[in-house]
């Protein structure tokens, strides 16, 4: 009976998996889905911090590269540094959630959305005083 029981247990694991990852596609298109892991796994930890991420967004070719840098600038506050003949943005900033949701639907042409997470690093309280 208790076979039964824990094979029970396994396929509802794997059942609600599933419903994550579709929940994954319909709320956030695009966005990788161990990004979007990793963003819970540390708000979970603790819910009080923006984390920061090093976020990569993908596009078709031959957008207007300054349409979509004003688009994420005007989504996020933050200009992208553009690479891959203007197919590939990327930015280091605090994220969250609604931060991934912004990004993805700053222009149509977004294909993918990736990032991993970069610490806390450069985000220190002021070290310096002026005299």
């Amino acid at each position: 009976m208790s076979n039964k029981k824990e094979v029970l247990q396994t396929e509802d694991l794997i059942l609600k998996f599933e419903e994550f990852q579709n929940a994954c596609r319909t709320i956030l298109p695009g966005v990788n889905r161990h990004l979007i892991e990793d963003l819970i796994l540390h708000q979970q930890e603790n819910p009080n911090i923006e984390y920061m991420y090093k976020i990569e967004t993908f596009t078709r070719k031959g957008i207007d590269v300054n349409k979509i840098k004003k688009a994420i600038l005007d989504k996020i506050g933050m200009v992208p540094e553009v690479y891959d003949d203007g197919t590939h943005y990327v930015v280091n900033q605090k994220l969250t959630l609604e931060t991934l949701r912004q990004i993805v639907q700053c222009d149509h042409n977004i294909l993918e959305v990736r990032g991993e997470y970069i610490g806390n690093v450069g985000l220190k309280e002021s070290e310096h005083k002026h005299k």
